[in-house]
């Protein structure tokens, strides 16, 4: 039986907005595509936006932002349980 392949999905936190998009522009220039969009409620801790991140190799992105130095508050996996997304602390 073939499964459909699902692609794996990721939220970074950042402590402003700002930090949220510095590393958003610095993952574009290395090629990883992502989006700034609203923290889920669940997540909510500090800033309100967040980037997400799918179908990439998560390790590559963490150097990326590591080497230009930017902190991250979080990193979750975003599973699907019967339709409704669960999020995994991950860092």
């Amino acid at each position: 039986m073939h499964r459909p392949e699902t692609k794996l999905e990721y939220i970074f936190t950042f402590s402003s907005f700002y930090k949220a998009m510095y590393a958003r522009d610095k993952l574009m220039e290395r090629g990883i595509g992502s989006e700034v969009r609203r923290v889920p409620t669940q997540l909510l801790r500090s800033c309100g936006q967040a980037l997400y991140i799918t179908g990439h190799d998560l390790q590559k992105v963490i150097a990326a932002l590591t080497e230009c130095q930017i902190d991250m508050k979080g990193i979750f996996h975003v599973e699907y349980m019967e339709g409704k997304p669960e999020y995994r602390r991950i860092q």
